[in-house]
């Protein structure tokens, strides 16, 4: 029992004790502890600003506003019902927050708190705020994980001796959510949390989980699931790429894992397991028809059951990442973060690998029983909230609809012409080797010296462009950006531009070789891609696409043109490829109400060959239609493209200029991105700038119609029903996020409903499947005699009208077919435009 006990009755005794402690320590306090010294409620934060050291008070500045404004609102609890104190207690500056505070002052901060809070009379409940809180009550490290967590941690007791036992809800620093305000909705719930906690209605449960079941025991469940048609929790582990156990859920608290092999024998014998399996797919064949699986990013457990165990879920019944996607699209979806939110159980998810370090392989089994547990209790309180909010309807009819044909796409896959792959891998590997030499020869010319530089190093690169040859950019950045804007400067000498030209060929020729040439394919020759449906923050809607869960393939959404011949389509198949015409011009012309756009584009839709850029182009630069090209790049090796006097090959053309004015400026892209996007100089980029919206004041009209919506209905939704919610005050980019929205996520929503519809449709043909998806673009694969049936297919639900800014619009889908080359193989390069009529319904 401590001494001094009897010393410390109040605050201001704790103050000068804890005071003297700290001098003993060599520890400077700027910022002693406030509040109420009898309270049972404790906030520790992490360490005081510069308001706080000036006013000697913890929690008095911008973020401790923002803590009682919440604290208030949420719980009707304000300061003075609080004992308030920060673990380290003097100013921490940026640059110690970067690099973190030696572990040796936070060894010594952690036990002055510890002692702090152990002569608290009455402390029951803490609220730990921030990294360093969270590791100096549970030893536990990462905010991001462990906010909205409640955990029971043993203080020292130094009234009565001993320990006693308090409740520690996590939540970030309230400073965070001032810096990044969209951890502002994070805090307003874990400070909730903390209100349940206090009035007892915070819940936390044990989920018990059956492990190593009898083959009579997994029939009897599965029997009994399809029998119930309750919901069913499921998730799947994998070891060395390979899958380790299938786990399920009947309750919130109860689960099976049906583990394969225990820490050092298989578990079932060869007969045995292959009546696990073959019992699995008949449960997942069920789902077809009436599906009561639930999933945690299902594109992992589909894709990964059906390409490496051939064992196919037809449909989930719900995905519960999707469905908080659907909600909040900028928050994060991933298991620990939605069991935090939706459930009063604390964070687990780092038992994944902790068994690894303990030797039990039974605790991994168990961990795998919480995640398809946790499924039941989130979708639970997941359902209702879709409800609430007005979004089920669109979630359960096009973002789970969706999900079984990307399944489809990504283990379909695409095959790769192995032969033309092993010769690009050669030769593009030359080149790059070759580029390297001649760019580090071109710098030994160019200064004279034996220097040796990796473009690949910023580091190097900036000492390069900045100290040696004195060039003049943007800041130090040496990015590709940056580079051009060095290179168009007037003082850069010609030697220093080819050293500039050669680092660019380098870059483009390096990132080929790494990005796609040297991209793995499977071991059956075909090349695959995971499609994302909560891959794009600004644009939710539109899929991005990346390497297979399984560690092969790569982003098939943004390959090169020069890639394309790789991919050839299966024998006696061909592709068949749609693309929606300058469809976010579209949306924007419609839903400004651009009178002149609208003419023009519906013009271009019902006359063949008339070009709405060209028309914006001759409007721009006041010059006759007939006179604007009708391409992008000067290149006098294609007839009819030879450049101007005063033009060079690849200088673009003012209709080049013209539609990067409208793909750009239609979303508040000022002057100097413009000339950086567009390859042009400030002065032409700043005229093209104001006389584009000296065409179009509509836009502005626009924008502020956006804003104002966004402030009366706290968010937008786009023409499918997506919402959109600013979880951030309104900066220049936030509003860029705003003004993008509903085009983007329109579009992209749209080329996704494409997909579906038309597999869906009685008349699609039952060997093809649609192959990719190219953000406004769609590849089929298709026997030869079906390819013009799904095009036809495509092309009518592409072309469906949408209703925007109270017109119809209706979107042209370009078509294009694939024809054979000289060996009969038809290629993704080798597409011709083939004119096809909408399928009759």
């Amino acid at each position: 029992m401590d001494t001094s006990t009897a010393l410390i009755s109040n605050l201001s005794t704790m103050r000068a004790a804890f005071t003297e402690r700290a001098v003993n320590s060599r520890l400077e306090v700027e910022c002693p502890m406030d509040g109420t010294f009898f309270s049972d409620k404790v906030i520790i934060a992490e360490a005081p600003g510069e308001r706080e050291v000036q006013q000697k008070l913890p929690l008095v500045g911008g973020s401790g506003s923002l803590l009682w404004n919440i604290m208030l609102k949420r719980n009707k609890l304000s300061r003075k019902d609080f004992y308030i104190t920060n673990v380290i207690k003097r100013q921490v500056s940026l640059a110690d927050r970067k690099k973190g505070v030696n572990k040796h002052e936070l060894g010594l901060w952690t036990e002055l708190l510890r002692w702090e809070l152990g002569h608290l009379p009455n402390v029951h409940y803490i609220l730990a705020m921030g990294n360093y809180a969270l590791e100096a009550l549970t030893g536990h490290t990462g905010i991001t994980s462990w906010r909205g967590s409640v955990v029971s941690v043993d203080i020292p007791d130094f009234i009565r001796g001993g320990t006693r036992s308090v409740r520690v809800v996590v939540c970030n620093n309230a400073a965070a959510a001032i810096h990044d305000p969209r951890l502002e909705v994070v805090l307003n719930r874990d400070i909730a949390c903390l209100g349940r906690v206090l009035n007892g209605s915070h819940t936390p449960y044990e989920i018990s989980t059956e492990i190593y079941p009898s083959i009579q025991r997994i029939d009897n469940f599965l029997d009994d699931a399809i029998r119930s048609g309750d919901t069913i929790g499921h998730d799947i582990e994998s070891i060395s790429g390979e899958t380790a156990c299938f786990g399920f859920a009947d309750t919130p608290t109860t689960a099976i894992c049906i583990a394969l092999r225990t820490q050092t024998d298989q578990v079932y014998s060869i007969e045995e397991e292959r009546h696990i399996r073959r019992r699995l797919q008949r449960f997942y064949d069920h789902q077809a028809e009436k599906p009561q699986l639930l999933a945690q990013n299902g594109m992992f457990d589909m894709t990964w059951q059906w390409y490496k165990d051939k064992l196919r879920i037809p449909r989930l019944l719900r995905d519960t990442m999707l469905g908080h996607h659907t909600l909040y699209p900028v928050l994060p979806h991933n298991l620990g973060f939605l069991t935090t939110q939706y459930t009063d159980n604390p964070y687990y998810k780092g038992e994944k690998d902790e068994w690894r370090d303990d030797g039990d392989i039974d605790d991994f089994w168990r961990y795998n029983g919480k995640d398809s547990a946790n499924l039941i209790a989130i979708d639970n309180r997941m359902v209702g909230e879709l409800k609430d909010q007005g979004l089920w309807d669109f979630f359960m009819n096009h973002v789970m609809r969706l999900q079984p044909h990307l399944v489809r796409m990504c283990v379909g896959g695409l095959k790769m012409d192995m032969k033309m792959k092993e010769e690009l891998n050669l030769t593009v590997g030359e080149t790059v080797a070759k580029l390297l030499m001649e760019f580090q020869h071109k710098i030994v010319d160019t200064l004279g010296e034996e220097l040796w530089y990796n473009p690949a190093s910023p580091k190097q690169m900036s000492e390069l462009y900045f100290s040696k040859l004195k060039l003049v950019g943007r800041g130090t950045s040496t990015d590709k950006e940056n580079r051009d804007r060095m290179f168009k400067h007037p003082r850069t000498s010609e030697a220093a531009r080819e050293i500039i030209n050669l680092h660019n060929r380098w870059a483009e020729e390096s990132k080929f070789y790494g990005t796609y040439v040297k991209a793995a394919a499977d071991e059956d020759g075909r090349f695959r891609c995971t499609y994302n449906q909560t891959g794009t923050q600004e644009a939710p809607g539109r899929l991005s696409s990346s390497q297979t869960l399984w560690g092969s393939g790569g982003n098939l959404q943004n390959q090169p043109q020069r890639a394309y011949p790789m991919y050839v389509a299966d024998a006696g198949y061909g592709f068949g490829y749609f693309d929606l015409s300058q469809a976010e011009a579209r949306y924007v012309g419609w839903a400004a109400n651009i009178e002149k756009w609208i003419e023009q584009f519906e013009r271009a839709r019902l006359v063949g060959g008339y070009d709405a850029h060209r028309a914006l182009a001759s409007d721009l630069f006041k010059i006759p239609y007939d006179e604007v090209p009708s391409f992008d790049h000067y290149d006098s090796s294609k007839p009819g493209k030879l450049p101007p006097e005063g033009k060079r090959d690849g200088d673009v053309t003012i209709r080049y200029i013209a539609k990067r004015c409208r793909h750009g400026l239609n979303y508040r892209m000022g002057p100097d991105r413009l000339a950086t996007t567009a390859k042009l100089s400030l002065i032409v980029a700043d005229k093209a700038y104001r006389d584009y919206h000296r065409l179009t004041p509509e836009l502005r009209v626009w924008w502020a119609s956006l804003e104002t919506e966004l402030k009366r209905n706290g968010c937008l939704y786009n023409a499918y029903g997506r919402r959109f919610i600013l979880m951030e005050r309104p900066s220049p980019e936030a509003l860029e996020s705003i003004v993008a929205f509903k085009p983007q996520s329109t579009i992209g929503d749209k080329v996704c409903r494409v997909i579906y519809m038309s597999e869906d449709h009685p008349r699609w043909p039952r060997r093809a499947r649609v192959a990719l998806n190219i953000h406004d673009a769609v590849i089929c694969l298709a026997p030869l005699v079906d390819l013009e049936q799904c095009l036809s297919i495509l092309k009518y639900y592409a072309e469906e009208p949408l209703m925007v800014g109270g017109r119809e619009l209706i979107i042209p889908a370009d078509c294009k077919i694939s024809y054979p080359d000289d060996q009969g193989v038809h290629r993704w390069s080798q597409l011709k435009p083939i004119q096809v009529e909408s399928v009759s319904m």
